[in-house]
């Protein structure tokens, strides 16, 4: 199977997909932060060393400039063996981001229970948000400013500049439309990571994410005029 051919057939699965018993039992002992972000926002690092378990997902889009395999993402093109675990249910969720690339992520990714964190695109939000978690919390990482970002964005070697700030104008349109989310600032990354172990441990500084949340909305504007 091809990808093209793996990525119309799960498509066609996508709208009546659910995970398996096992797996929904699974979500009901976890704390899930999910955390989103335009690249180059810090959102790996903060999470890494915050010492927060860190849930792996699944992709089959190349893997871009730093990322390794099993790191990141597991990156996939064993397309036949994917498909069969899509149709067993193995997968918590999944998504088609702009119809041709795959992200998924499976139970055996998540610890057995407690508190987790996780890289999750935008447009997954939603469908996490349904799927029985003892709690679950998302957490958008905005970069310092645009400038910050800009320079941050050109130490990768990729190609794909265009798609990442599409990426980010979507990503912050839905967060800033989503009261649930707790915005995170990574003006200085000792801070930013001090503020999501104390997310973690339940305490939330509603002033400290308002601030952020206020330099998100400045980028959104920004980007709104450059993005069409």
């Amino acid at each position: 199977m091809d990808k093209s051919t793996f990525i119309e057939r799960v498509k066609a699965l996508q709208p009546a997909y659910a995970a398996n018993k096992e797996v929904l039992s699974q979500l009901s002992h976890i704390n899930l932060i999910a955390i989103v972000g335009p690249s180059g926002a810090g959102k790996s690092t903060i999470t890494r060393q915050s010492g927060l378990p860190y849930v792996v997902g699944d992709t089959t889009r190349a893997a871009r400039e730093g990322e390794l395999q099993g790191r990141d993402y597991n990156f996939r093109d064993d397309f036949e063996p994917l498909m069969q675990e899509v149709e067993c249910g193995e997968f918590v969720q999944f998504v088609i981001q702009r119809e041709t690339e795959f992200y998924g992520t499976k139970a055996a990714s998540y610890p057995s229970s407690g508190a987790c964190a996780m890289s999750v695109l935008a447009t997954a939000i939603p469908i996490f948000k349904t799927l029985g978690f003892q709690t679950f919390l998302p957490l958008y990482v905005v970069p310092p400013n645009h400038s910050e970002w800009m320079r941050r964005l050109s130490t990768h070697r990729d190609k794909d500049l265009e798609s990442r700030l599409l990426e980010a104008k979507e990503s912050l349109s839905a967060a800033l439309n989503d009261p649930s989310y707790v915005f995170v600032l990574n003006d200085n990354l000792d801070s930013a990571i001090t503020t999501m172990r104390k997310i973690a441990a339940g305490d939330v500084d509603p002033t400290a994410s308002a601030r952020a949340r206020s330099s998100a909305n400045t980028l959104y504007e920004h980007l709104q005029k450059v993005i069409r």
